[in-house]
């Protein structure tokens, strides 16, 4: 710093810096491009080691998200999962064919279709049993045959993870055309979407379907910019629908919609829970809103001595738990606290 700066002003050299940071935190809105100053409040040291020294999915994303470490340290964490881990466990237990658990779809939880949106959650990169993998998946009328096949037959909800599994790891990009048209020819007036349409007449949309569809494409947007336009335009009335329900509220009565709706299970697989919707709206950086108020006291609730807990799961068959028995969900602590650290209400 030029040192005739404090000799001009007659104040410090270090209480100008002080003042010019107070400064720049005023005019200029939080994003995830600014780091953000650490808050022991929400992540003390004993958690942050926890975090550390889990599945390194989860380390690089602490590394990454919480505590703004050089790109290239959480680089090289994240290169650790195909060694040991979560990751390196799944891509074990894939078949010769490409494909997990012997099938597309089913069966819940250990298909491939779920597999890789697993997979997708932890953020693993491509690789050639990813290729593999997400040739078969796009056998799946719902993603890869929307244009041939009969619209009765087409899901939404599985729609929207299709594009969020084949964005992600950036393969068949001539898919993202036909999906695109059909989320924008089938979104409802409330600005969502609903998997039972058009198989039967609905005139309200699904938490569920809209926040798979939602997910699937911020995924879009991140790895091919050039949809981001049109997925503005397709999200921001999805958004406007979550949040006229408080992220988990009857628009009519006020009361909650369902409990699992308030219950942060993980890996939520198709389900829809506050904090999946939470953890989604904090990544795409979107301005905090009064009506996230209660979901975020809710999310707060859950913690217990630093650490937030797995959740109900759904009746299916697992590969291996994510959680830490005695000691609760990395991933679920990881993604409250990203929320916590957005959102310090």
């Amino acid at each position: 710093m030029n040192p005739m700066i404090s000799s001009q002003s007659g104040v410090p050299t270090s209480q100008l810096v002080a003042n010019l940071s107070t400064f720049v935190k005023l005019i200029i809105p939080t994003s995830k491009s600014i780091i953000t100053p650490y808050t022991p409040e929400f992540m003390d040291k004993q958690t942050s080691e926890w975090l550390l020294q889990s599945d390194p999915s989860v380390a690089f994303q602490t590394m990454r998200d919480l505590l703004d470490r050089p790109r290239k340290q959480w680089l090289a964490e994240k290169e650790k999962m195909l060694q040991q881990g979560w990751v390196k466990q799944l891509l074990d237990l894939q078949d010769p064919s490409g494909t997990w658990g012997s099938g597309l779809y089913g069966p819940k939880y250990i298909s491939t279709h779920y597999t890789l949106l697993l997979l997708r959650r932890l953020e693993m990169p491509h690789t050639r049993n990813i290729s593999r993998a997400c040739k078969e998946l796009i056998k799946i009328d719902a993603i890869g045959n929307i244009t041939t096949t009969d619209p009765k037959r087409i899901d939404a909800c599985i729609t929207g993870m299709g594009l969020s599994i084949l964005s992600h790891f950036e393969v068949f990009d001539h898919i993202y055309v036909e999906i695109i048209e059909y989320l924008e020819e089938n979104q409802m007036e409330d600005g969502g979407w609903n998997c039972r349409r058009p198989r039967e007449e609905t005139t309200h949309s699904s938490m569920n379907t809209t926040l798979s569809v939602l997910e699937g494409l911020r995924e879009l947007a991140i790895h091919d910019h050039r949809y981001i336009s049109k997925v503005k335009r397709l999200r921001d009335p999805a958004h406007e629908f979550l949040l006229s329900h408080d992220l988990y509220k009857s628009h009519t009565t006020g009361k909650i919609i369902h409990n699992s709706f308030i219950d942060i299970s993980f890996p939520p697989r198709w389900k829809y829970n506050i904090l999946s919707a939470m953890d989604y709206f904090q990544s795409i950086d979107h301005l905090y809103d009064d009506r996230m108020a209660d979901a975020i006291q809710l999310i707060k609730q859950r913690e217990r001595n630093g650490k937030w807990p797995q959740g109900q799961q759904l009746s299916g068959k697992t590969f291996f738990s994510t959680n830490i028995s005695g000691e609760g969900s990395p991933f679920n602590t990881l993604r409250a606290l990203r929320v916590l650290r957005k959102y310090p209400t």
